[in-house]
Parts: structure tokens; sequence; C-alpha cells
């Protein structure tokens, strides 16, 4: 068994609460649905199959290739953040002039500075 110098192993990065994407594409060959799943937290860590459940089945395959190559190569190998960990608080410190700037929109809405900011954040993590 692999182990890296944390003496994490495979298994343990394979049992952790990973996060996916899948895409569907049209095989130009046979015409059938491709389901496209990549893994968000690992980059380039990516499979296809023509269902999703072979899919998610295969990209375990690649996950745990990677891990092996990582671990051989003593790289680090990101780990997904677990959103529970997270209270929704959050020190935050900017210019005056940005302080100003959301204190007058949130005033213009209506709504609390706090508000204000989430709106922000919202609108810039959806432009994605």
């Amino acid at each position: 068994m692999v182990m890296n110098k944390n003496k994490k192993d495979v298994s343990y990065y394979l049992n952790l609460p990973w996060t996916y994407t899948i895409e569907t594409e049209p095989d130009d060959q046979t015409q059938e649905i491709l389901y496209i799943v990549s893994v968000n937290e690992l980059p380039g860590v990516r499979t296809d199959a023509t269902t999703v459940q072979e899919a998610m089945e295969l990209i375990k395959d690649a996950m745990e290739g990677a891990f092996r190559l990582y671990m051989k190569h003593g790289d680090e190998i990101p780990e997904p953040i677990d959103e529970e960990e997270y209270k929704g608080n959050i020190a935050y410190r900017t210019s005056s002039r940005r302080h100003y700037m959301v204190a007058r929109e949130a005033q213009k809405k209506k709504i609390s500075l706090s508000k204000a900011l989430d709106e922000l954040v919202d609108q810039a993590l959806n432009k994605n």
C-alpha cells in the first residue's frame, strides 16, 4: 500500500467527501451521450462513460491513480473542505473607500452591510 509522509494512504483519500461535476456531451462516433465526471478538488482528474453510474465507478479508478502519482512524487494531495466547518463569520479588512462604497450600496438597497456583502460576493462567485 502506498503511504505518504503524513501516513495517509490511498484508502484515506478515496473516502474523503469529494465533490464532482457531471456534464454531458454527444459522442461523435456512436451518437450516444457521454457523461463526463470531474473531481472539483483535483484538477485534471476526469473520466467519461455512457451512464452516470459507470462514470462514477470509473472516476474512483482515476482518483486512485492520481493519489498514487501524487504520493510517488511526494506531492501534497489537495483535500476537499468540509462545508460544516464554516460558521459564516469572516473577519474582513478593507480600505475605507471600499467600506464606504459597500455601506452606500447597502443604504440604497435598505439592507444591512452584511447582506450587501453577501450579495456582492454571490454576484462575483456566480460569474464563473
